[in-house]
Order: structure tokens, then sequence, then C-alpha cells
């Protein structure tokens, strides 16, 4: 059985990574589309879009993704009954989240953009929220039916809708942020009601629910996680925000330009965890903990045979590859390519970690890791900024994922056998 379930997880994972690698090829070739196709200002403010939207999900999806393919894989019945119940809270949630966003207007805008009158893009930041949402809740459910290929479809659809949008849009001149964000949220949004729509009819009336499952203890279950994956997302973008109390947008670009091109090794812990939890969590609920440690062992060595030779390419390379890439603009250091790629490295070590942890249920051990870390960053990040610039705010991030690694790796050794 073990061997039957480790050659699955192969085929899901080829299946995951073939869309995630085209995903990111595809968001590659856009840098240098994008960074010359629209001013420096528009492309800082349209990075922080994008993060700012991906941060707001886990306030408006409430972990259920986690819980939904944590409590309703291998089968059962009602699962229906549980993707309307949670949809509708997920609906519920999004609404009090966009009219906080939209009631808070300038400052909002003050803290994403750094200028309050850019309060302008909030609702089409609103809109990629609501698709992202739809497209990571839909998705959940396909992974819990174990309909990988679906999964790897509707990735790549989005990938090719999100990709077309922009040249459609942004290819035919260089307009200004303002004239085609919202058509393109717009377009991602209609997509993700798309995604819904098909996962409700995959899911079907008698399928995923575990035995046992009631909504109040899958909202415990989740309530805890929401935090966790709020901190964690926090820290992973939390410089973006402080660099813009003392730099302007086109310098918060050069930064996410580099950052875009020095996070190409997340493929790997992405690629991996996405289709290593439904695995490990059937080895968990089957009490085979000795197999699902051996797993995970073996997939943190390959992450780390993959992942380290790649980040330290990125470095050595990106000084004089970002440039080329896109325009004399685009500057940056080894420094900071170094710093981004450390990161890269110890947040996919402590990703990988984290799953044995949440399935023998150390949320709050978790969460408490992963607050300290969001602090470590901040501080970090104010102490070393004004002296180092964007290097500085990449350090932060780096020492900050290193500690969540290595005591992620110390809790795991009191879990696993």
């Amino acid at each position: 059985m073990p061997g039957l379930r480790l050659t699955g997880l192969r085929g899901d994972t080829a299946l995951y990574g073939t869309a995630v690698l085209l995903d990111r090829l595809l968001g590659f070739l856009m840098l240098p589309f994008l960074t010359r196709a629209i001013a420096p200002q528009d492309y800082g403010a349209w990075t922080q879009t994008v993060v700012t939207a991906g941060l707001l999900v886990p306030l408006v999806l409430f972990a259920f993704p986690t819980a939904i393919v944590r409590s309703f894989s291998g089968g059962g019945a009602g699962a229906r009954r549980f993707f309307d119940r949670l949809g509708s809270l997920a609906t519920g949630l999004y609404l009090l989240v966009a009219g906080g966003v939209l009631a808070g207007g300038g400052v909002v805008a003050g803290w994403v953009y750094g200028d309050a009158a850019a309060r302008t893009l909030l609702p089409a930041l609103l809109g990629l929220l609501a698709a992202d949402a739809a497209v990571e809740f839909g998705v959940a459910w396909l992974r819990a039916a174990g309909r990988m290929g679906r999964v790897a479809a509707v990735l790549i659809a989005r990938s090719v809708v999100r990709y077309g949008a922009l040249i459609a849009l942004v290819g035919g001149g260089a307009p200004a942020l303002t004239g085609w964000l919202a058509p393109f949220a717009l377009v991602q949004a209609m997509f993700g009601l798309g995604v819904l729509a098909l996962s409700r009819r995959q899911v079907g009336p008698d399928d995923g629910a575990a035995a046992g499952t009631d909504l109040r203890g899958l909202l415990r279950f989740s309530a805890p996680l929401v935090l966790l994956a709020g901190f964690t997302s926090l820290n992973a973008v939390l410089d973006r925000y402080l660099l813009l109390r003392g730099l302007d947008l086109p310098a918060l670009a050069v930064y996410a330009a580099a950052q875009s091109l020095a996070g190409i090794p997340m493929v790997l812990h992405s690629v991996l965890g996405f289709t290593l939890f439904p695995v490990l969590a059937r080895h968990w609920q089957a009490g085979e903990v000795g197999a699902a440690a051996a797993l995970l062992r073996r997939a943190l060595r390959g992450y780390l045979a993959g992942c380290v030779p790649l980040a330290l390419l990125i470095a050595l390379a990106g000084p004089w590859g970002l440039p080329l890439l896109t325009t004399a603009h685009y500057e940056a250091p080894f420094a900071l390519f170094a710093w981004m790629g450390a990161a890269v490295v110890a947040f996919g070590v402590y990703q990988i970690l984290l799953y044995a942890l949440l399935l023998d249920g150390r949320s709050g051990q978790v969460l408490a890791l992963a607050v300290a870390a969001t602090t470590i960053n901040a501080s970090l990040n104010l102490a070393l900024v004004p002296r180092f610039g964007a290097s500085g705010a990449a350090a932060a991030v780096a020492v900050a994922n290193a500690a969540m690694a290595l005591v992620a790796a110390r809790l795991a050794r009191r879990v696993l056998p």
C-alpha cells in the first residue's frame, strides 16, 4: 500500500508540477513584458495589488482549503452540503473584508500603495481577491476528491486567462494602470465563478465528506489556521509594506522584480506541498505515522537537492540578468538576490515540516511560531532598512524564515518517529 501511494503521489506531483511550471514560465515571460510595457510606478502598484489580494485570501476562506483536504479526503457522504455551507460562510466573510477595505479608503491605499490617492485601485484589488478565493476554494474540493487531472487543468486555464488578459489589455501600448486593472480583475473573477461551478459538479452529492465531519468541528480546526495563514502570509510580504514607508513605488518595483526572479525555486515546495499534504493526511488518518514520516523525509531531501543549487544560481546571475530581462531601471545588487534566495530555501523547509505539525494537532504551537517570525521580521526591517535599504529588508525575511524552519524542525522531531 505505501508503494502504491508513493506511485500515486509521483503521478499527482507530475500533473500539478506541469501546471505550476507552465504558470511560472508564463510569469517569467511576463516579467520582461510588463516591465517594458508599463512605467515602473505602475509595475510597483500592480505587484502590490496582486500581493495584497493574496494576503487577504486567508481572511475570506477561513482556512477552509486546508480543512477540506484534511477532513474530506478519502470519500464519504454529504460533500455538496458542506460545499454550499462553507461557500456561504466564505461569501459572507468576503463581503465583510470588502466593506472594511472600501471604508478604510485612503488609509488602506496609503499602506498598500504609499499614496492615499490610489484608493481608486481598491475595487479592482477586491475583484482579484474574489477571483483568488474562488479558485482556491474550488481547487481544494478537487484535491480532496483526488481529481488532480482536473486540478492541473484548472490551474493551466487560470494561467492562460491571467496572462492572456494581460497581453490583450497592455500589449497595445503603455496604458495607465487605472485604465486596465479593473477589466483585468473582472475577467479573473468570472473565471473564478466558473471554477466554483465546475468543482461543485465534480464533488457530487455523495462524495467527499469524511465520516463524522460536522461544521462546528471543522470551524474549530480552521479558526487557529486563519491566524496561522495570515501571519505566515504577512511574514512573507511585510517587507514590501515597510519598504514603502521610505521608498516610492518605482523603487519598490525593482525590489518586486528581483523577488519575482529569486522566487522561482518556490515552485519546488509549492508542487511538493500541494500533492504531499493529502497523501500525508491519508497516512495519518490510517494510523501510519511511520510511513508519513518516511515520505516527509524523502520529500524534504528532494526539495533541498533541487532548491539550493537553483537559488544559488539565481543569486549569482540575478545582478546582471535582471536588467537584461527588464530595463536598466531594474538594477539590484548581489546581496539582495542572496538574501532572497536564502529566504526562499528556508521557507520551503518550514512549509514541508509544517504538514506534520498540523496533522498532529499542533496548530497552536505553529501559530506562536508564525507570530514570533513576523515580529522578528518587522523588528529587523525597522533596524536594517534605514541603513541597508532593500537588501536589509530581504535579510530580515531570510532570518525570520530561517528561525521558523529551525524551530519547526525541532518540533517535528517530537512528532515523527
